[in-house]
């Protein structure tokens, strides 16, 4: 028996497919599996939260063009059908506030969650980016979010999970705000020179072989300039400050989903060349702070591990796994 949640996703995904037109209660029903007569009182709660479902007088439910709410079965409702051979099943879990989103996901993994478990604040209290920086989380003005995959995967490609995720988020971005943004190795997107987004992976290991990994993602979403702390005022931008639009988070994660197990689906070498095409990085002269010291080279692109290749100075190539990168690449 499918259960309830289940027949309230099929519900708004069904309203969502067609928004803004009117669906009959039989076609509802037929969708949903909730009879015709149970329609009205199933979408109530929906209505209280604030979602603008219409009833017609000559009959049918229509869904409006929904303010900045999202609900659990909102997203299970829109997200990509589960992928079965890779082992994806969406179970997302919406949290007004948490410490970290990434946090909560690692916890559960260690429980057992299955791949597709994903976790999104509308606030994060302690929301981090790589090297144990502070990634700023304010209330319902960004996209806060945590999935957990499981490849089969040898740890040493664990890398790949970065950019698979930098060109999913990139893909994302274009589909709701119609622009591509650059990516500066190894997990930030930029827009216009300002900082977008950040990327932060997490990986357990069994053996020599990958447990699990979390993908952390943090979007800036409906910032105004005065929304950033001063100090990154000239650093940091938005969705709404990149186009002048306002997004809604939901409908920014729902598009990350979609992007996600799209690439994920798909061989990694697309994801090598879409993130070559995005990159801030490849071609330029950079100075890296890894594991081994600064180093300063040419990046070159990157293996098939996810590795980011850079001829040094003295004409040796490097594979650099992890690192950060100063300031902006130049030529």
């Amino acid at each position: 028996m499918i259960s309830r949640q289940k027949q309230d996703a099929a519900l708004l995904g069904t309203l969502f497919s067609a928004q803004g037109q009117r669906i009959s209660l039989h076609d509802l029903a037929q969708a949903s599996g909730i009879p015709s007569v149970e329609l009205e009182t199933r979408l109530a709660p929906y209505r209280e939260a604030g979602y603008p479902v219409l009833s017609y007088p000559q009959g049918g439910i229509g869904l409006l063009d929904p303010p900045d709410i999202w609900c659990a079965e909102e997203i299970l409702g829109r997200c990509p059908v589960p992928d079965t051979a890779a082992g994806l099943v969406w179970d997302p879990l919406l949290l007004t506030e948490t410490a970290s989103t990434n946090d909560v996901v690692r916890e559960q993994a260690r429980k057992g969650a299955r791949a597709g478990f994903l976790v999104a604040a509308s606030r994060q209290t302690r929301g981090r980016g790589r090297l144990g920086r502070i990634w700023e989380s304010p209330q319902n003005q960004g996209l806060y979010v945590s999935i957990l995959l499981r490849p089969d995967w040898p740890c040493v490609e664990a890398g790949k999970l970065t950019i698979l995720s930098s060109v999913a988020a990139v893909d994302a971005v274009e589909a709701i705000a119609g622009f591509r943004p650059q990516i500066k190795w190894p997990n930030d997107l930029v827009a216009h020179g300002k900082k977008l987004a950040g990327i932060l992976i997490e990986t357990e290991p069994n053996g020599s072989r990958l447990a699990f990994a979390v993908v952390g993602l943090g979007i800036n979403v409906s910032q105004q300039t005065g929304d950033f702390p001063p100090e990154l005022r000239s650093l940091a931008t938005s969705l709404r400050l990149a186009t002048g639009h306002s997004f809604r988070r939901a409908d920014v994660l729902v598009a990350t989903l979609h992007a996600l197990q799209k690439r994920l689906d798909r061989p990694f070498a697309e994801a090598r060349e879409a993130w070559a095409a995005s990159s801030l990085t490849l071609g330029q002269r950079v100075v890296l702070t890894t594991s081994r010291g600064r180093r300063h080279g040419q990046a070159l692109g990157l293996d098939e591990s996810g590795a980011l290749l850079l001829r040094t100075d003295t004409g040796e190539v490097e594979a650099v796994t992890s690192g950060d990168m100063e300031g902006q690449p130049a030529s």
